[in-house]
């Protein structure tokens, strides 16, 4: 199966590498790259980011194309409600567009600033900290790991969609699991400034209920945050595995990855969790 994914998306690259060569267009229109983004998410990160790229430099021959494909390929790459959300390939979107002779120079201002924000706290690298508040007044520091992985749950305590993914997380025998074992800890993190509505949530006494207290993540925009709630997965190290995940079965698997191998690097879980 994964060579024939691998010998078809070979194949549509090739035959639009032709075609530019031979100054024709081969025709890529936007629902085709979106499927490309979807089936080279089964291979491995460097060789999806490739094909990408790659792709979207043929697709300049069509000026018109190009702009509709990059306005899909952004809106439900950044989405983490799409099923092809993944911020490694909206980043080679994003870097495609910025770096391409297609866009004016005010056109490239939107996906320069979808760039810089998708830049932080990239998956791979350390996370940005967070200073907390928790509703008996302790001070807490969310890289202040305790050699565990941490699960980090964004979320608006008046939020309806909150509500919910915060019932599944309290059930969550997965995430109980990994918590009981001593791997992992979860750290609940309202960004929004409500503090009467914050300190009514309720949570388990297994999940640490923090409020951004100083609006940092929102005036310094230190974490971007497309939609509430989403989830944040750091390893031991810090280092982000997961990121702006809104499936709390995505989080599950990655977290029974980690309970099998608790010890695995931080860099080898990140390369494994790219693929859907």
């Amino acid at each position: 199966m994964m060579k024939k994914i691998i010998f078809t998306l070979a194949i549509m690259l090739v035959s639009a590498t032709l075609a530019h060569a031979q100054g024709a267009f081969y025709n890529i229109d936007p629902e085709k790259f979106v499927k490309l983004m979807d089936k080279s998410q089964q291979l491995d990160r460097d060789n999806a980011i490739f094909i990408v790229k790659q792709t979207m430099k043929v697709m300049g021959e069509d000026p018109k194309s190009y702009r509709k494909s990059l306005e899909m390929a952004t809106e439900r790459l950044s989405d983490p409600t799409d099923s092809i959300h993944n911020e490694d390939l909206l980043i080679a979107v994003l870097q495609s567009a910025v770096e391409s002779f297609v866009l004016s120079s005010n056109e490239k201002l939107r996906p320069q600033a979808m760039l810089d924000a998708a830049l932080k706290n990239r998956i791979g690298e350390v996370a940005t900290d967070i200073n907390y508040v928790t509703p008996d007044g302790k001070q807490g520091n969310l890289l202040n790991n305790d050699n565990c992985y941490t699960l980090v749950y964004f979320n608006d305590p008046d939020c309806d969609a909150c509500a919910k993914v915060k019932e599944n997380l309290a059930n969550s025998a997965v995430v109980k699991q990994a918590v009981d074992a001593g791997t992992l800890k979860v750290v609940a993190i309202n960004p929004e400034g409500n503090e009467k509505l914050w300190k009514k949530a309720k949570f388990p006494e297994w999940i640490t209920n923090g409020w951004d207290k100083s609006q940092a993540i929102n005036k310094n925009e230190t974490y971007a945050l497309p939609t509430l709630p989403v989830f944040f997965l750091l390893g031991r190290d810090n280092v982000v595995l997961l990121k702006n995940e809104a499936s709390l079965k995505r989080i599950e698997g990655a977290i029974t990855k980690v309970l099998a191998d608790p010890d695995a690097t931080s860099a080898a879980l990140a390369k494994l969790l790219f693929k859907r």
